[in-house]
């Protein structure tokens, strides 16, 4: 018999369960029925509330107090985060405005002319300038790759001409998919540019389109009339013997700029030495042929082109006479204004088109690429390469005059103006440029420490005044230590010698010379720079001029230009950061400058850089006059007012 259960009894889950199973058991194969009531009797079950009830309370007064009252708290409260977060954004300091800056925005330019840069060739039993011992090569210049990045701090090289050329330049290019063979080899180049990447270094080769060498390929079939080549080059009939020529034209050279081929029975025309013919870049057939050079490069990792001789690309399609100036008899080049065979309008339209060649490689962010040209004192040309898309106009801060950039050059031998008459008014006029390229020397003109403008005291000033400006520092190997002209070597050989590592002069080869070292490589080298630990050698300053270089002023701040006679001044401000104001002395004279009256500055400023000693001071320029000894520089570092 079951056990009784008295069904008004709550049941938990494991009675229930055990009554489940006896209830079948004592019923057979029945269905067991049992009532099982949960909770006492007195326990309503709760299955919610009506339409009817829910009415009463959502009309109750007292719940629509309650829902009034948290309806205001909500709002009030979003209300007030709303204002805070206005708050915040008007009145919390903001970011600064960081431009978009390019790779060859933010880096000094490294000039290495390579035969005379660094030899990786061993001592060789019997020197031998044509195997490369005793000439610079591409190995040589991966060896120096720590110099360039941890001292110069340069993280863009621009090497001048590596191509397989017949000349001492390498400007008569036999081939320009091609390394000469002096330098070394294309398997060197692809592992200069991969370590270089590695370095996140950026490399700059020439482009040399204006012309080619008489021994390339391409010339050998224009003298033949060989297909397309037939029109490679600019021929035109004439008779040397009878002194007949197709026009008046000049070599930049020297001489006339045509000479009688004996194959093809014409006159070619050259811009420079009779080596180097022109090539006629109205030919679409040579047009394209540099387009496909410069592919050939930019897909070996190339970073940008310095299109060299960028002045003389095109000339005139007719071939009339260049205007003789009133006064000179035309037997030489300066005697003309040389309207037909320089700055031609086509010049423009053919550096936009390689430009955009270079704008098909620039795929995303950091793979940029530039193309660069150097130009004279000439405001216009340089506007006119901008506007073509050029990315950098190289030019130099020390003007030739006391004329205005616009103005043009004047030979230094009538210039009455002084040095800093001169730099201010050039200044002035590249305020407008962001990316003027500052160079003050390069492989076919004299040294800084060498120009006749220049006191060779004035050095650290100057390489100051390059690093400290808007655009971008050009720097020729050796000017940052100071390296001179070769005092008996004829241009341009003279501008080239070897780079002077150290004091022994074993620095750059272990073999003879490919050309005479100057004999100052005992006072002006690296190791002597380096060793003496003295911070005001110049390759020192040089050193900290370019770390100076990196604050956010320097790279994108405005500038303003004063002078007081002989003192240079100017002032370099980003918005939201320190300012800096320059101070150059560039007269014989000590110079005692407050600053403050002239340049507006704040009264309070530190001296954060000087090229002569150690000089690290808060002052006041309320209450201190500072001053200037000949030939140095100082940099103060000021905050908004």
């Amino acid at each position: 018999m079951a056990d009784k259960v008295d069904v008004n009894t709550p049941l938990n889950a494991k009675i229930a369960e055990e009554l489940y199973f006896k209830a079948q058991f004592e019923n057979g194969s029945e269905e067991p029925h049992v009532a099982i009531e949960c909770g006492s009797g007195d326990d309503v079950s709760f299955t919610g509330l009506g339409k009817e009830e829910l009415m009463k309370y959502a009309d109750d007064p007292f719940w629509k107090k309650v829902r009034l009252i948290l309806l205001i708290v909500f709002w009030i409260g979003w209300t007030i985060m709303l204002v805070a977060a206005i708050f915040i954004i008007v009145l919390a300091p903001k970011c600064p405005y960081r431009p978009d800056l390019k790779w060859y925005d933010k880096s000094t330019v490294y000039e290495i002319f390579p035969k005379s840069f660094q030899d990786s060739n061993p001592k060789a039993k019997k020197a031998d300038t044509k195997t490369g011992d005793g000439v610079g090569d591409i190995k040589g210049i991966q060896d120096r790759l720590k110099y360039l990045k941890d001292v110069a701090k340069s993280n863009i090289l621009y090497i001048n001409s590596l191509y397989e050329s017949k000349d001492e330049d390498r400007l008569a290019i036999t081939n320009h998919v091609s390394i000469d063979p002096l330098f070394g080899t294309m398997g060197d180049f692809d592992m200069l540019r991969k370590v270089t990447k590695k370095l996140e270094m950026r490399l700059i080769m020439d482009f040399i389109p204006n012309h080619t060498g008489k021994m390339n390929k391409w010339f050998k079939k224009s003298q033949m009339k060989y297909g397309v080549y037939t029109d490679y080059y600019i021929w035109a009939t004439c008779e040397p013997n009878n002194n007949t020529y197709p026009n008046n034209w000049m070599s930049v050279k020297g001489g006339r700029a045509w000479t009688y081929d004996d194959t093809r029975k014409e006159c070619y025309f050259h811009q420079l030495e009779s080596d180097k013919p022109d090539l006629n870049l109205r030919s679409a057939d040579v047009r394209q042929e540099l387009e496909s050079i410069l592919r050939f490069w930019l897909d070996r990792g190339v970073d940008g082109f310095h299109v060299q001789n960028a002045q003389y690309l095109y000339e005139d399609e007719n071939l009339g006479d260049e205007t003789l100036i009133t006064g000179k008899t035309g037997d030489n080049y300066t005697d003309f204004e040389h309207n037909q065979t320089m700055n031609h309008p086509e010049n423009l339209k053919i550096l936009q088109g390689w430009k955009n060649v270079l704008e098909s490689y620039n795929t995303k962010p950091g793979r940029e690429k530039a193309l660069i040209v150097t130009a004279k004192d000439d405001l216009n040309t340089t506007m006119e390469y901008f506007d073509a898309g050029v990315t950098i106009v190289r030019v130099s801060p020390l003007s030739d005059s006391g004329a205005s950039f616009a103005e043009g050059s004047v030979s230094l031998a009538v210039s009455n103006a002084s040095l800093a008459e001169r730099m201010e008014t050039k200044l002035k006029d590249l305020i407008s440029f962001n990316r003027i390229g500052l160079m003050y020397s390069d492989k076919d003109s004299s040294r800084l420490a060498s120009r006749v403008d220049v006191n060779p005291e004035q050095i650290k000033a100057l390489l100051t005044l390059q690093a400290t400006l808007p655009g971008v520092p050009f720097n020729y190997y050796g000017n940052e230590i100071g390296m001179t002209d070769h005092p008996t070597l004829s241009a341009p050989n003279k501008y080239r010698t070897p780079m002077q590592w150290n004091f022994k002069g074993t620095g750059f080869s272990k073999n003879t010379l490919w050309l005479e070292r100057n004999a100052n490589y005992r006072e002006f080298n690296v190791e002597t720079e380096k060793v003496h630990q003295n911070d005001y050698s110049t390759l020192m300053v040089y050193k900290r001029l370019q770390e100076l270089r990196g604050n956010e002023s320097f790279q994108w701040g405005k500038m303003s230009v004063n002078r007081t006679g002989n003192l240079l001044m100017f002032t370099r401000k980003a918005d939201g950061f320190p300012g800096y104001l320059v101070a150059i002395n560039l007269g014989t004279s000590k110079v005692t400058e407050s600053f403050h009256a002239t340049t507006r500055i704040p009264k309070e400023v530190k001296v954060v850089f000087h090229t002569h000693k150690d000089d690290n001071i808060a002052i006041s320029l309320s209450e201190t006059s500072y001053i200037l000894d000949p030939s140095h520089a100082v940099v103060f570092k000021y905050n908004s007012e």
